[in-house]
């Protein structure tokens, strides 16, 4: 048996210590280096390498281009315009609608227009020359032309120099191939009678149960046209109206009672108290004292350019408490009004129970309004007729005259401005109402006062405004 001294069991026992260290290292190794490999060691993300930085783009710049030839452009060959030219066609003119209209003329004894004047409409196509040459040789001087928005024409108007009769310078005028048609420049006159000494009180708000609608509505700020003589704006029953005035006499006419009256009738605001207080008011100047005759009175020239205003101005409804014949102007101004949805009352005429239709009252789309007592009696110089729509109080009312004056005075004038308050009223609860929708509204309110259902003296009868607001809602 050998025998080993001390140190070489000393070198024996460290080289085996080293040899198990050495394994260990070496399967530790081999088991880091397989789960690398396999994808699954975690590495925390502080320790992460910075990538590296991507490799600067190297700028390198184009070749400047080869020098390109200059484009050469050639000339089109250009073909003779003979040769190319299209066939001329004749031009024409555009065609002008053939204008027509029934004949002008005044009918067999009809006098009530200026002796001395004409209104001539001319065809669109008529060349100028033409129509120099027929005036100069109908000895007419022209006064003046103007196009009429509502009537839709334009017309002019010419004196009569030589001092021939209308109706043969209409006759001349109408045979000419220029003219549309001619008509005379036609009269009309207020509906009031004479003013009379004594009245009452205001009757008619009661008759009419007016109170019962202004607890309701007083019509503000409805947009109400007087066409009439010019109003007393300065009257203390019209100073706190809202009441403005226009003038389309040209002569600035002075204040006067008929006008004044149906404005207050309307709108006043003091001691007399207006049907509808709170409307905007405008007064046209229309008719002025005749200088010759000393009567109030205004024209078809006048009428048609007093509608016009009360369009621009906007008005919704428009009181005509005057008459007149029927008068073509007129009655194509009335339809202007109609279809722009303008309201028109207007008087029924005083002329008497026997005579003739009156106009404007007597066109299609007015309301038409005749004249009654306090005890519903119809007034007696109130004209009759199919036309007529409603009834209301004129006789003896309380009105106002210039200079702060009151006066007493009938006609179917009256009634008219006491069916446009009333009508104001219903605008003033429903603005969108149309004249038909008004009108029937009105007559289902009325009081039946002659012959059962519609008739030609009273119309459908009185209306009673706390009933007819009620239509529209309480």
């Amino acid at each position: 048996m050998l025998q080993t001294s001390p140190a070489g069991l000393r070198r024996h026992a460290l080289a085996f210590v080293l040899a198990i260290v050495v394994g260990l290292v070496l399967v530790f190794w081999h088991s880091s280096t397989a789960t690398a490999r396999d994808g699954a060691l975690l590495v925390n993300p502080r320790q992460q390498a910075t990538p590296e930085p991507k490799p600067k783009k190297v700028e390198t710049r184009k070749a400047p281009a080869a020098a390109q030839p200059a484009k050469t452009t050639r000339k089109k060959a250009t073909t003779p315009r003979s040769a190319t030219r299209k066939p001329t066609r004749r031009k024409t003119r555009a065609r002008v609608p053939s204008e027509t209209a029934p004949s002008g003329s005044p009918p067999t004894g009809e006098t009530r227009f200026v002796a001395d004047e004409v209104i001539v409409r001319y065809r669109l196509a008529a060349a100028q020359p033409a129509m120099d040459a027929l005036v100069r040789r109908l000895n007419l001087r022209h006064i003046e032309g103007r196009t009429f928005a509502l009537a839709g024409i334009t017309v002019h108007r010419y004196a009569i120099v030589g001092g021939s009769p209308v109706t043969t310078v209409i006759a001349a005028l109408e045979a000419d191939p220029t003219v549309v048609y001619a008509q005379p420049n036609y009269l009309y006159e207020l509906a009031q009678a004479a003013a009379a000494a004594s009245g009452g009180p205001q009757y008619a708000l009661t008759k009419m149960a007016i109170e019962a609608a202004q607890a309701v509505t007083t019509g503000k700020d409805v947009p109400v046209a007087v066409i009439d003589s010019a109003i007393d704006v300065a009257h203390p029953e019209l100073e706190a109206a809202s009441v403005e005035t226009a003038d389309v006499t040209g002569n600035a006419p002075e204040p006067h009672q008929h006008g004044s009256t149906i404005a207050a009738l309307i709108a006043s605001r003091g001691t007399l108290r207006g049907i509808a207080p709170d409307v905007r008011m405008l007064g046209i100047a229309a008719f002025d004292v005749d200088a010759h005759s000393g009567a109030v009175n205004s024209s078809s020239w006048r009428v048609a350019a007093a509608i016009d205003r009360a369009h621009q101005w906007g008005a919704r409804l428009v009181n005509m408490s005057f008459a007149g014949p029927k008068d073509p102007l007129i009655a194509r101004s009335v339809a202007g009004m109609e279809k722009r949805g303008m309201i028109a009352v207007a008087a029924a005429g005083n002329a008497g129970p026997d005579a003739p239709p009156l106009y404007p009252a007597a066109y299609a789309g007015v309301i038409a309004v005749t004249a009654t007592d306090r005890n519903d009696a119809v007034f007696a110089k109130a004209n009759r007729g199919d036309y007529v729509a409603l009834a209301a109080p004129g006789v003896e009312i309380l009105g106002i005259a210039p200079g702060g004056r009151y006066v007493v005075s009938s006609g179917t004038s009256l009634a008219a401005a006491h069916i446009s308050g009333l009508a104001a009223l219903l605008l003033g609860r429903a603005k969108g109402l149309s004249a038909t929708e008004l009108l029937d509204a009105l007559t289902a309110s009325s009081h039946d006062l002659g012959d059962p259902g519609v008739d030609p003296i009273y119309g459908a009868g009185l209306p009673d405004a706390g009933t007819a607001i009620s239509q529209f809602g309480s």
